[in-house]
């Protein structure tokens, strides 16, 4: 069975949600097309949401850069910093729970970013979404397509490094 853990910011903890549900055998998943690689041989060890700096320093004992922006008690950073920060908690995650794919996801002012780490590589990517935390612009349409975006790349990893079908 492969282990899966996700930290996660603007995708809310439903990637981790969604497949665990599907790991889980939840019968009004069974007809997606994706049910079958991930039910039997996928489980979640942990699926958080992690809005704060702070709550993420505290659980994964990582120190994060200093957000770029300051919004209300989550953190918010650049495009740039996105990125960064999305391998960094990956890489705590991965290292605090020794599962065999972490997943983090996180997104300030531009497209976010979403780092999945697996035993053998690392995948970063952004969604297709330009949003802005702090105007709270296009944040659910950024995180409907990061959410769909992650999944999806989350069950080519599985195909092609776990030779799942």
């Amino acid at each position: 069975m492969i282990s899966v853990a996700t930290a996660e910011c603007f995708t809310h903890g439903k990637i981790g949600i969604k497949i665990h549900k599907m790991a889980c055998g939840y019968r009004e998943l069974e007809k997606d097309p994706n049910y079958g690689i991930i039910n039997g041989n996928v489980f979640v060890m942990a699926s958080m949401f992690l809005p704060s700096k702070k709550g993420i320093e505290s659980i994964l004992n990582v120190k994060l850069p200093e957000p770029d922006y300051v919004f209300k008690y989550s953190k918010a950073y650049t495009q740039e910093n996105d990125i960064l920060v999305a391998k960094m908690v990956a890489n705590a995650l991965k290292n605090k729970l020794k599962c065999n794919i972490a997943i983090s996801s996180t997104a300030g002012v531009g497209k976010g970013a979403v780092c999945i780490l697996t035993d053998n590589n690392e995948y970063v990517f952004t969604s297709d979404v330009y949003g802005d935390l702090i105007k709270g612009e296009n944040i659910l349409k950024r995180q409907t397509n990061g959410l769909n975006k992650s999944f999806d790349t989350f069950v080519e990893i599985l195909k092609k490094e776990y030779g799942l079908k």
